[in-house]
C-alpha cells in the first residue's frame, strides 16, 4: 500500500492509500507521492522549478579535498594523505590520461 495526495480546491489536501499496481495511474491522474508537492500545487509552483538553481551558474571553483579523494578511490589510486591537493589532482589526471 501506498499513499498519494493531490489537492483540489474544493476539498483540500486528499489522500488514498493505494494498491502498487494503481499508484502509478493515480500519478497520471494528477495525484503525487509527496504531501508537499500536492500542497505546492494549491499555489502553481512546481517543487522542482523552486529549488532548481538558475542555468547561468558556472561551478569553476577547484574540486575539494573530499571530491578528489573520492575519485581517486574510484581510480584506484593508492592516496597518500601527505601529498598536496596540487599532487593528488596531477596524479588523477595521469590515471585518465592513460
Amino acid at each position: 500500500m501506498a499513499l498519494v495526495y493531490r489537492w483540489r480546491k474544493a476539498h483540500g489536501l486528499e489522500y488514498r492509500n493505494e494498491v502498487p499496481n494503481l499508484v502509478e495511474k493515480r500519478l497520471a491522474e494528477g495525484w503525487s507521492t509527496s504531501k508537499v508537492v500536492a500542497i505546492a500545487a494549491k499555489t502553481a509552483v512546481p517543487v522542482a522549478a523552486a529549488a532548481a538553481p538558475p542555468h547561468d551558474v558556472i561551478d569553476d571553483a577547484p574540486p575539494t579535498r573530499d571530491e578528489l579523494e573520492r575519485k581517486a578511490a574510484e581510480l584506484r589510486i593508492k592516496v597518500d594523505k601527505r601529498w598536496s591537493d596540487k599532487t593528488l589532482a596531477e596524479r588523477i589526471e595521469d590515471a585518465l590520461k592513460g
